[in-house]
């Protein structure tokens, strides 16, 4: 069955149609000839796999990597860098336009290393002690012995076949996600999971177990534009993790109020802010509040005024109760930070209709030789 692609949809499938039919193909490029073979027919949609490229893309180039295709980690790599960034721009832009939701100025795109840039990893391993990453579309496990959008330390671990070094057999670790973040020469894992990472010259600690940001190198460029706030009195750090944003805002306010539902997360945020503002000798004063999302609104401390809030929900957007919080207090301004565009643009679409400004965003090339990336919006009232 022959067809030819029309664009890359958001979640990195190229979009044909057969007799009007949507057609989604893994792999494939715009303006590309293609034979497919269909693998699932839904009511609205099918799926479909190459079997043939009769026409291919002139951006279309021989994926560097042997697992591409197989390893369920990248999806993009067929596409020469500057190409992807095209298609990443093109993606998210495609989100705003069906929303009809459209920034004041136009966005902003930052970019970094395209390859030896992952920092962070999470890796797998099935009930025979395989250690790999998941396949396509797939629970299997896939072994590699080498990665190259890996940092260069646990590029050098994985191609000297010592990654099961780094995940002790036994039961603590064998869960299904192995943690393990490298920077510098340095590799954290289980057997080292007191980590930490040096952001724009300020090392912040945390846990390999939690999280942290995956791409130190596009997160220094980050940390300015959602750093950049006048000074004021009060700023609320909301789903602060273990600081990584309040770390950068000590100059900014006399109060900072770090919001976290993960007690041990926000722990190792106090210490991190205890170090830096005895560092610097900052007057900034820093109260942390181990509370939920969908609890927040009903404790004492979100009766304050706030100046401002910085926000970096998990994939699935800003909870319900904090987006009608944020109605009600009338925060000036919100930085929102998103690691999916698609329930960004959702609640962007809610904050305009509460009174909001969408001045801009800035789009952050986190995860090249995927579909993946970040935004920064800014919203203002």
């Amino acid at each position: 069955m022959r067809v030819t692609t029309e664009k890359i949809v958001f979640g990195g499938k190229a979009l044909a149609r057969i007799d009007g039919k949507t057609i989604f193909i893994p792999f494939a490029l715009p303006d590309e000839e293609l034979d497919i073979t269909v693998t699932a027919n839904k009511r609205d949609y099918s799926e479909a796999v190459i079997k043939k490229i009769i026409t291919p893309s002139p951006h279309r180039i021989e994926p560097p990597c042997p697992y591409f295709g197989h390893c369920g980690g990248c999806n993009l790599q067929m596409a020469d860098n500057d190409f992807q960034q095209v298609l990443r721009q093109a993606m998210v832009a495609e989100l705003f336009d069906r929303a009809h939701i459209t920034p004041e100025r136009p966005p902003v795109f930052i970019t970094g290393p395209a390859w030896e840039y992952r920092n962070r990893f999470q890796f797998h391993t099935d009930k025979n002690g395989t250690i790999g990453m998941h396949g396509v579309s797939s629970n299997t496990v896939i072994p590699v012995r080498d990665c190259p959008i890996a940092a260069p330390a646990l590029r050098t671990v994985l191609q000297q076949g010592g990654l099961q070094k780094l995940f002790p057999h036994n039961k603590k670790m064998d869960k299904d996600r192995l943690h393990v973040f490298a920077q510098d020469a340095v590799v954290y894992s289980p057997v080292r999971p007191n980590a930490s990472a040096r952001v724009n010259g300020t090392v912040l600690n945390f846990n390999v177990f939690g999280f942290f940001q995956s791409n130190i190198a596009v997160l220094e460029k980050l940390i300015e534009p959602v750093s950049d706030l006048p000074r004021c009195t009060r700023i609320l750090d909301f789903y602060a993790g273990v600081g990584t944003f309040s770390a950068f805002l000590t100059g900014k306010a006399a109060e900072l109020h770090l919001v976290e539902h993960n007690e041990r997360a926000l722990i190792t945020a106090k210490q991190n802010l205890d170090r830096i503002i005895a560092e610097k000798n900052s007057p900034c004063r820093c109260f942390f509040h181990t509370v939920s999302d969908a609890d927040w609104p009903d404790i004492p401390a979100a009766q304050l005024t706030y100046d401002a809030i910085v926000i970096d929900p998990p994939r699935q957007g800003i909870h319900e109760r904090v987006l009608i919080y944020l109605g009600q207090a009338k925060i000036p301004r919100i930085h929102y930070v998103s690691c999916n565009p698609a329930t960004f643009v959702r609640d962007a679409k809610k904050l305009t209709a509460l009174g909001y400004r969408f001045i801009e965003y800035h789009l952050f090339d986190f995860y090249p030789q995927t579909h993946h990336c970040e935004l920064l919006g800014i919203f203002i009232r």
